[in-house]
C-alpha cells in the first residue's frame, strides 16, 4: 500500500474520533435551567417527554371536565349600589364606614307621594283613608341599621308612621292606627325619614343624611247641610235687589219729574 494511502487513512480515522468525542462532550456540559441542549446535526431529535410543563395559557384539551374562567370584557360585574339581582338597592353595604370629604353624604328622595313648589299633596282626615310612601336613595355607601318614618304637625305633633329595616324603600300610613287622643288637624305635616342616628344627625360622607323637605296638607271634610229654618229665603236675594232697584229709580224719577215741571214753567214765564 502506497504511503498517500496510507496517511489518508489515518487522517480520516483521527478525524472520525474527534467527532465522536466532541459529540459525547456536548451531551456532558450541564445546561441551564429550563434551556433545552443544543441537538448536534448527526443527532435525532428527542420526543417531547410526557412530565414537560404545559402553557398556563393553552386551551383545555378536548373531553376535559375543567374550563377556563370567564374574563370576557362584555361580563358585567355589580358596581356601587347595585347588587347581582338588583332588588335592592343598599344590599351588599356595610354598615359602617370611614370616607374622605369628597363623598357625598347619602339622601332619600320621595317618589310618592310628590307636589309641586306651591302645592302640597292633600289629603283626607278619614280612618278609611291611607297614604303610601315610596323613597329612593343616592349616595349612599352605608347601609342604614334601621328606618324611621315620622310626620311633625301643627304645634310640633309627632306621629310616627313606621319603624323598618334599613333596607326598606316604602311604608303605608293607615290613618285608622292615629291615638285618638292625638288626632290629626287642618294644616301642613313635615315628613322625616332617619335611619339609627336619629332626626338631629349631622350630614356625613357617605351616610344617610335625614330627609325632611316633603310636606304634606290633611283637610277635616265636613257634610253638606242643607238650609233650613225661618231665616232660609232662597229668593231673598232677588226681592232685595227688586226692592233697591225700585227704591232708587222711585227717587231718581220723582226728581226728574219736579226738574221738568220747574223748567217748563220758568220758560212759560219768560216768554209770557
Amino acid at each position: 500500500m502506497h504511503l498517500h494511502t496510507r496517511l489518508l487513512l489515518l487522517f480520516a480515522f483521527l478525524f472520525s474520533i474527534l467527532t465522536a468525542s466532541a459529540v459525547e462532550f456536548e451531551k456532558r456540559v450541564p445546561q441551564e435551567p429550563g434551556q433545552q441542549p443544543v441537538p448536534s446535526s448527526n443527532a435525532e431529535p428527542a420526543p417531547p417527554s410526557s412530565n414537560a410543563p404545559q402553557p398556563t395559557n393553552a386551551p383545555p384539551a378536548s373531553g376535559s371536565g375543567s374550563q377556563a374562567p370567564n374574563t370576557a370584557v362584555g361580563s358585567q360585574q355589580p358596581q356601587g349600589n347595585q347588587t347581582a339581582n338588583g332588588s335592592d338597592p343598599v344590599a351588599g353595604l356595610p354598615t359602617t364606614g370611614s370616607f374622605g370629604n369628597t363623598i357625598y353624604p347619602g339622601e332619600a328622595t320621595f317618589i310618592e307621594p310628590t307636589g309641586s313648589k306651591s302645592v302640597s299633596p292633600l289629603f283626607r282626615i278619614d280612618s278609611r283613608e291611607n297614604v303610601t310612601f315610596r323613597w329612593g336613595y343616592s349616595s349612599l355607601r352605608v347601609r342604614p341599621v334601621n328606618l324611621t318614618l315620622a310626620a311633625v304637625g301643627p304645634q310640633s305633633a309627632t306621629y310616627t308612621i313606621a319603624q323598618m329595616d334599613g333596607g326598606a324603600t316604602s311604608a303605608v300610613w293607615h290613618l285608622s292606627d292615629v291615638p285618638a287622643e292625638t288626632p290629626l288637624f287642618n294644616g301642613m305635616y313635615q315628613i322625616q325619614l332617619y335611619d339609627q342616628r336619629g332626626v338631629s344627625a349631622h350630614a356625613q360622607p357617605g351616610y344617610l343624611a335625614p330627609a325632611s323637605r316633603l310636606t304634606i296638607a290633611f283637610y277635616n271634610p265636613e257634610s253638606y247641610r242643607p238650609m233650613t229654618g225661618s231665616d232660609y229665603c232662597p229668593t231673598c236675594f232677588y226681592d232685595a235687589g227688586n226692592r233697591l232697584l225700585s227704591h232708587t229709580f222711585g227717587g231718581l224719577g220723582i226728581a226728574f219729574g219736579i226738574a221738568c215741571v220747574t223748567s217748563v214753567a220758568f220758560i212759560y214765564g219768560l216768554l209770557y
